[in-house]
């Protein structure tokens, strides 16, 4: 049973005082059964709420996928993108150490004129037939990618389930898919998660996911519960799946100076519709990618989300203008309500 310490100036994020590399009583990979078993893989899946497949994706899509972020989009400081951490339009910021701290959501939905590589690529990474085929066995069918992000640096990601923000239809039935672009350092931040946590469920997991009772709430689970927490050493081209209601996070950086780049994915089984924030939703179109159906998020059919997206993409000062106009706006009105 391999474990490394824990960083003592992270109490309210990081698990316990030790953390595995790999289920306990594992010697090696071998834990993990090859997709080529697929009966034992999916049993393996639906038993521990995750698995790890190595070097399922070849490192030289990898390899491409990562410097078209960084050729296109890494440098772009006027662009608007999604963020993970507020759900909204925000440009980049970035750490000390010149890492795009927060990830960028839906890569099916950015410009393709403006950032043609790194789209195409994240998008052809993320439906690799390795990825493709895993989601025939554990669904019985194929899957539908509904939602993408890329990592660049670390946001240090509170522990929480998937499926309190977005699910299958049919809930615990999402496959959250996280693909290691580079190797990634075991001191940047490694993604960490709770085996048989999607079994369990906990008192108070009702309140707001995005709030800071629930996230103390699973932090403290995760530091003092009775599962263990499981941070792989990943490799290039390793993939890691899990259910969308096993527990899992991002440990902090013990050193800053290394970055995580990474792609993940959500998928559901093709016949499901999928839910966001607890609320159905059906997505407006899909575009497909390597023969996977690939929902697109954004309204790309009414008149006024045609003209956000060109404003946001092509004039972003302009878009920016005009929403610090809106914010000031907002704020005269709420003050003179006052």
């Amino acid at each position: 049973m391999t474990m490394l310490n824990a960083n003592p100036h992270s109490a309210q994020i990081m698990p316990r005082a030790s953390i595995l590399l790999r289920p306990r009583d594992a010697n090696d990979d071998r834990a993990y059964p090859a997709l080529d078993s697929p009966l034992a893989f999916k049993e393996y899946f639906e038993r521990e709420g995750f698995i790890l497949m190595r070097r399922a994706v070849q490192a030289p899509l990898c390899e491409g996928a990562k410097q078209a972020f960084l050729q296109e989009a890494f440098l772009d400081k006027q662009a608007f993108f999604v963020r993970h951490a507020s759900g909204t339009y925000e440009r980049h910021v970035y750490t000390d150490q010149g890492f795009m701290k927060f990830p960028i959501m839906n890569l099916q939905d950015i410009s393709g004129k403006k950032y043609p590589q790194f789209k195409r690529r994240g998008l052809d990474l993320l439906t690799q037939v390795s990825i493709k085929r895993a989601m025939e066995v554990l669904f019985g069918e194929p899957g539908r990618m509904i939602h993408t992000m890329y990592f660049d640096g670390n946001q240090t990601t509170w522990a929480h389930r998937d499926g309190h923000y977005i699910d299958s239809e049919h809930a615990g039935a999402m496959v959250g898919v996280w693909v290691a672009a580079e190797d990634i350092h075991p001191d940047s931040g490694r993604f960490f998660i709770l085996p048989r946590s999607h079994r369990m469920a906990l008192p108070g997991e009702d309140k707001n996911p995005n709030g800071p009772a629930y996230k103390a709430m699973m932090a403290q689970f995760v530091r003092e519960g009775p599962l263990d927490c499981v941070a792989p050493i990943l490799e290039q081209g390793d993939v890691l799946l899990w259910t969308s209601l096993t527990i899992h996070g991002s440990l902090p950086s013990t050193n800053p100076k290394f970055s995580r780049r990474s792609f993940t994915a959500h998928y559901v089984p093709q016949s499901h519709q999928f839910k966001r924030q607890v609320a159905r939703h059906v997505a407006p179109r899909s575009i497909m990618v390597n023969d996977v159906a690939v929902s697109l998020q954004r309204d790309h059919d009414s008149l006024a989300g045609t003209l956000k997206d060109a404003l946001r993409s092509d004039f972003p000062r302009l878009y920016w203008m005009i929403r610090r106009a809106k914010e000031t706006l907002s704020f005269a009105h709420s003050r003179a309500a006052q």
